[in-house]
């Protein structure tokens, strides 16, 4: 009878197990610290996003019987987490883009002929203007019974293009209900 040979090598030594697992070890560790990086620049540039609103503030006052006054005010804030900077801005009402809000006030006076008003402020934006966090900018203000109600209920839209400090970029429209759109 004849002994089955046994065969003296093995198919795998300790020392090819060891290194395959430790082949494995890292490469799993590189996905990881792949993936960590990921998630940390999600979370960088999260935390500086700006996120522009559009508001408007109006009410009536009537301090005796022959005097009353109306106050509008149409305001953008940066509710985010990081600055604002404007890139690029225009103004419209009824479709007609306009560079600046006095173009449009003096429009609707027109449309409406009126000769004067009382009170009215305006501030323009400016391209590379920054709109710190919590910023409020008040666009236009008006304390004219006359002039206040016609400019609430004209459909002034505003539109303004915006990026973060890392230079992502969000366009904004004022009474767009959804939330500011990232430009590609």
């Amino acid at each position: 009878m004849q002994k089955p040979k046994v065969s003296k090598e093995s198919k795998l030594s300790l020392n090819t197990v060891v290194g395959v697992c430790a082949i494995v070890t890292s490469i799993c560790a590189i996905i990881i610290t792949l993936y960590q990086t990921r998630l940390q620049r999600i979370q960088q540039y999260a935390s500086v996003k700006p996120l522009l609103v559009g508001y408007s503030n109006s009410f009536s006052d009537q301090t005796n019987a022959s005097h009353q006054s109306y106050h509008y005010e149409l305001l953008i804030a940066n509710q985010g987490l990081g600055p604002a900077i404007v890139s690029d801005y225009v103004f419209y009402y009824h479709a007609k883009p306009y560079q600046n809000i006095a173009e449009i006030l003096k429009q609707i006076k027109a449309d409406h002929q009126l000769d004067s008003t009382k009170t009215v402020m305006l501030t323009n934006l400016w391209k590379n203007e920054v709109l710190p966090v919590g910023e409020k900018l008040s666009l236009i203000k008006i304390n004219d019974e006359r002039l206040g109600p016609l400019v609430e209920k004209s459909d002034i839209k505003i539109m303004v293009q915006y990026k973060s400090l890392y230079g992502q970029e969000w366009r904004f429209i004022n009474n767009d209900k959804s939330e500011p759109k990232e430009v590609e």
